[in-house]
């Protein structure tokens, strides 16, 4: 998209994805902690996205603190900040959430009824601790009317052993079940996502690089913005996956910590 230095010294702001690109279960992938030791030493500033809605910005900072990585909240950006940012601009304070505690603390903290007997929206995050009466409440919100929104759009969430259903595959099975589609998809690829943060930095999209290890959420979310985007293959996508795009990434990579090295020994 914009002239593209591998050294990133002409850029202003990284956004980078966590689960499969900064680290995977609870593994910090190869060569992460030199990737932002270098972003420090270059006066980079750099962000954590995740669409992974099951945690509160303080345990991402508790995790990645065990992995070695010291940042804070103000540098976690989450896809339940939209959720809960578009609900209050919009007045509602009831809603019935399909989501973990973290999350529903989250929504609380906030001012959010989370199991409201006559919500607004069914809210669905990446539930891990999903159960059937959660499912059953919803699927009857659902058939009565009541609009679905969801955090992302992810199918599958990376893991060390595999990919395990996400949002997206739970959106699947309530379309099955209810026949509703949600009314609105919040997280990446959506550019509200990062775009505030250029005003904080005072600084446009040609100034950024998002790294990513999937195609339809990171790799889509640079194209929207638009900035350069740099695939990792250290999580969901493989290097087939670029076939017949009808744009490519600035650079591929195995791991994060391979984008410096050739070009700063």
């Amino acid at each position: 998209m914009f002239t593209f230095d591998r050294s990133l010294k002409n850029k202003h702001v990284v956004f980078m994805d966590l689960d499969g690109t900064v680290y995977l279960g609870e593994k910090l992938i190869t060569g992460a902690d030199l990737f932002l030791d270098y972003l420090k030493e270059n006066g980079i500033h750099h962000y954590f996205l995740s669409n992974n809605s099951s945690r509160s910005k303080a345990a991402y900072v508790n995790k990645l603190s065990r992995l070695g990585i010291q940042t804070d909240v103000d540098h976690i950006l989450l896809s339940t900040d939209g959720v809960i940012e578009f609900l209050l601009g919009q007045g509602i304070k009831d809603v019935y959430v399909v989501g973990t505690q973290s999350m529903k603390d989250m929504f609380q903290e906030a001012g959010i009824q989370v199991t409201s007997s006559n919500p607004v929206y069914v809210v669905l995050g990446y539930d891990t601790e999903l159960t059937y009466e959660k499912l059953r409440a919803s699927a009857l919100f659902l058939q009565n009317n009541v609009p679905l929104i969801a955090t992302h759009p992810d199918l599958v969430c990376p893991t060390p052993e595999g990919p395990v259903p996400d949002v997206g595959a739970m959106l699947a099975l309530f379309d099955k079940a209810t026949g509703v589609k949600p009314e609105r998809i919040f997280g990446k690829p959506n550019p509200e996502m990062i775009t505030h943060v250029f005003k904080r930095h005072n600084v446009g999209p040609e100034d950024a690089v998002m790294i990513g290890d999937r195609i339809y959420t990171d790799m889509e979310l640079a194209n929207r913005v638009p900035c350069d985007f740099i695939l990792v293959l250290s999580g969901e996508a493989k290097r087939s996956d670029l076939q017949n795009l009808s744009y490519a990434p600035a650079l591929v990579v195995n791991t994060i910590g391979e984008i410096i090295p050739q070009a700063d020994p």
